[in-house]
């Protein structure tokens, strides 16, 4: 929001300061647009009185303000234009009265939000104030003057340095329906979260805001704790809507329901609050009014079946029994007291997920008072139940009464036998139905289905009392015509105790009736026994687990390391230094994993840097196998390395003469013996001068022999620097 927000939306500067009693309710919404630039989506459903309001009054644009919740400072906001309007519907059409009419009219505005603008951690909430409500409101003091103001809370939209993403719930089209005094009435007020969160509902006193009728459209200001409309006397938040049952609403469905004591026009809000991990997020109210009318009364239709062989009608708490050969349609009776009315049933199989069964005819219009229905409920060749099951067939007749249908219900539940479908047979690859096994050692054998009628099979198991997969046990579900196989395959966890024993069904299932298929099962009993376990070994190719080494020698050290293990277990070797880095002091070593037996290299060549100014460093590396069963062992093996540095040997006696005239004797003064180098006394360089001072010849780097064939003849001296020490001779060269 903030500059960005404003410079992203269409900016429309009229006012509307038209007054009229127009507003029946409506909701906020702000919904996330994922992977676009314009990631939110802001605006309001309002529901206009399409009778009484002024048609002055319909904006064509609404302001909605966002505030700061923490301290109610004022973040931006916007101008959203109307994007559409339209009739509400009744949820029966021949049902409207012409004194109730109601337009949904939509405001909307896409705009670009930047997260870390808005990540107060105790997030934001935008409002819309307007005045005024409908003037013919019943259960408020002077509705024609009372405003109203839509409420909506969000979360931030970057907490914990990442986005949050969140939009608020969304819901369905408000049916335009009304109420009859003294008779139950519904009404959906649920909503579904794109992003998964919990709803709760509740009824609330709807707001007020501070618009009025001088100002009805004045910039909203924050607030912790707006006006709310104020009820007549003897009406609450627990009685909105009066009579034998008030206005109640579940708070996990949000599905309202109200028995109107008396007719009226009836204002009423309900909170929803969205939760996400058990953490309230954000929060909207939800304003509306439901007129209640004196309707004529109406009786529901009845449903009647008396079984074959029965004098009596059928009670819910029988089973009807169809034996083969039986006949596969059963006759069924409704009746209804209207005359003229258009009477429909409809039914389902509840615990079948296909019905199998037809109705015919399935409506009729009632010729007389009490007009009776005789139709068929015919089984199909699916219609089967097993295992002594029966399916509950759920027959729903309904009528044409107004505001709403009257419903009769009548459960029928039945049980087929088999006709002609033969069961399939179910087979593992054990010699029986119980099997020992032992922590850590692996478990496999083979399942098979098979199907006398080559039929689609489907083979799946299930632990008895416990998931498979927390278990670690794999058996992956498999389809397939008359034959089935797969394997069944875990490894006992650790925490499996001895004497455990662990049940799981194998269920094979012939698909010949989709929705209804026909199961067999073969249980497997795992019993746990006690789990043995043999430590494992480790050792290296030394003969003596020390190492005594002079820097500077060419070949380093190394050696292999061998670790074994007398089960089939998994092992796996390391090393680790005592009180230093193996990899920082330049040691070479791979961890690795195998059965049975494991082999790795070890390799080091050390460097002056590790003495740290001493004669000689010991290190100690400890080699240790651990292997990865249940009852989990090591073995550990320790070598000790010490380093030491060379000592000084002296400076060789230097020729004081030379002759370089190329019969090859004493044509070079020779540097080959210098004192090799040790960590505390190295080579630095060698200089030679003339007898003047002059510099003939100079070498960093440990030189060659030195043969001036191209000089004069004459005294010259020289310089050898190491770190420590240096050496100082002369030398004549006689030509």
């Amino acid at each position: 929001m903030k500059k960005r927000f404003i410079l992203f939306i269409l900016m429309l500067f009229a006012i509307c300061e038209a007054h009229a009693t127009h507003i029946v309710g409506g909701q906020l919404f702000i919904t996330q647009n994922q992977d676009s630039y314009y990631n939110y989506n802001m605006g309001l459903t309002m529901y206009f009185d399409a009778l009484n309001g002024n048609p002055g009054a319909e904006d064509p644009f609404v302001t909605i303000y966002v505030f700061r919740k923490r301290d109610n400072v004022a973040i931006g906001w916007l101008e959203a234009p109307k994007i559409e309007r339209k009739s509400v519907n009744y949820a029966n059409p021949l049902c409207g009265i012409s004194t109730l009419q109601t337009y949904q009219i939509t405001y909307s505005s896409t705009l670009h939000l930047t997260p870390t603008e808005f990540d107060d951690p105790e997030g934001y909430y935008m409002v819309w104030d307007r005045c005024c409500r409908n003037g013919t409101i019943t259960n408020i003091q002077s509705p024609g003057d009372a405003g109203s103001l839509f409420y909506l809370e969000f979360p931030p939209l970057f907490k914990n340095n990442a986005n949050f993403k969140n939009s608020s719930p969304v819901f369905p089209e408000i049916k335009g329906d009304y109420a009859c005094v003294n008779s139950s009435f519904f009404f959906d007020f649920g909503g579904k979260d794109a992003d998964g969160d919990s709803l709760v509902y509740s009824l609330a006193t709807p707001m007020q805001g501070y618009s009025d009728k001088a100002n009805p459209s004045a910039p909203a200001r924050g607030s912790s704790n707006y006006p709310r409309l104020t009820w007549i006397n003897g009406i609450t938040v627990d009685n909105m809507i009066p009579g034998p049952d008030p206005l109640k609403v579940n708070p996990s469905t949000g599905m309202l329901s109200v028995t109107p004591g008396a007719i009226g026009l009836y204002v009423f809000a309900v909170r929803v609050d969205e939760y996400r991990n058990g953490q309230k997020i954000g929060s909207l109210t939800r304003d509306f009014q439901l007129k209640v009318v004196d309707c004529p009364k109406m009786d529901p239709p009845k449903l009647l079946f008396k079984p074959k062989g029965k004098d009596t009608y059928y009670t819910e708490n029988e089973i009807i029994t169809v034996k083969k050969g039986d006949p596969n349609c059963f006759e069924v009776m409704v009746t209804d007291p209207t005359v003229n009315q258009i009477v429909s049933v409809d039914g389902q199989a509840v615990n079948n997920s296909k019905d199998y069964f037809t109705l015919l005819p399935a409506q009729f219009t009632t010729k007389v008072p009490n007009d009776t229905l005789k139709f068929q409920v015919c089984l199909e060749d699916c219609f089967i139940t097993y295992d002594n099951r029966p399916i509950k067939i759920q027959l729903v007749a309904q009528d044409g009464s107004c505001p709403f249908p009257l419903t009769d219900t009548l459960n029928i539940y039945i049980r087929r036998e088999n006709n002609n479908n033969n069961a399939p047979a179910i087979t593992t690859s054990l010699t029986g139905d119980y099997v020992h096994v032992t922590a850590g050692v692996p478990v496999t054998f083979d399942v098979f289905g098979k199907d006398p009628d080559k039929d689609n099979l489907a083979l799946s198991g299930r632990g008895q009392d416990f998931n498979m997969n927390d278990m670690g046990m794999d058996f992956k579900p498999v389809t397939g015509q008359a034959n089935v196989q797969q394997k069944f395959t875990w490894v006992p966890p650790c925490n499996a105790r001895k004497g455990d024993t662990l049940a799981v069904d194998f269920k094979l299932e012939d698909m010949r009736c989709e929705g209804n298929p026909m199961p067999v099962s073969k249980p497997v009993y795992f019993i746990v026994d006690e789990s043995p376990n043999r430590p494992p070994a480790v050792k290296t190719s030394l003969t003596v687990q020390e190492v005594t080494y002079q820097i500077g020698s060419s070949s380093g050290i190394s050696f292999d390391v061998l670790a074994t293990d007398p089960d089939t277990n998994t092992i796996v070797l390391t090393a680790v230094g005592r009180g230093f880095d193996m990899k920082n002091a330049g040691m070479i070593f791979e961890a690795r994993s195998g059965v049975k037996s494991v082999t790795s290299p070890y390799a080091w060549n050390p460097e002056c840097a590790l003495l740290d100014g001493r004669a000689e460093q010991t290190f100690m590396v400890d080699f240790v196998t651990q292997d990865k069963s249940c009852a989990a062992a090591t073995d550990t093996t320790t070598v000790k390395l010490t380093i030491k540095d060379k000592g000084s040997a002296p400076f060789p006696e230097f020729p004081n003469v030379i002759t370089p005239n190329g019969d090859g004797k004493n044509d070079c003064f020779v540097f080959q013996d210098l004192p090799e180098d040790n960590c505390q006394d190295m080579f630095k360089d060698i200089t030679i001068f003339n007898r003047w001072g002059k510099q003939v010849y100079y070498s960093k780097v440990r030189p060659n022999d030195w043969c001036p064939d191209k000089i004069s003849g004459g005294y010259y001296h020289f310089v050898v620097q190491y770190t420590k020490r240096s050496y100082k001779g002369g030398l004549i060269i006689l030509k």
